[in-house]
């Protein structure tokens, strides 16, 4: 008996967390927006 070869296709469908691959971006996009905010505070409070 011979095991059905897999596909790489097959094995990327899902992500590994999150569920969908919008979640997943969505989640990136959130915390890009986090960071920016967050650098334009830091500059904004450490500016001489």
């Amino acid at each position: 008996m011979q095991a059905e070869p897999t596909t790489v296709e097959e094995d990327m469908d899902e992500p590994p967390i999150l569920g969908s691959w919008r979640n997943m971006y969505l989640v990136v996009l959130v915390l890009h927006f986090i960071l920016l905010v967050a650098f334009y505070l830091f500059s904004r409070a450490y500016t001489v």
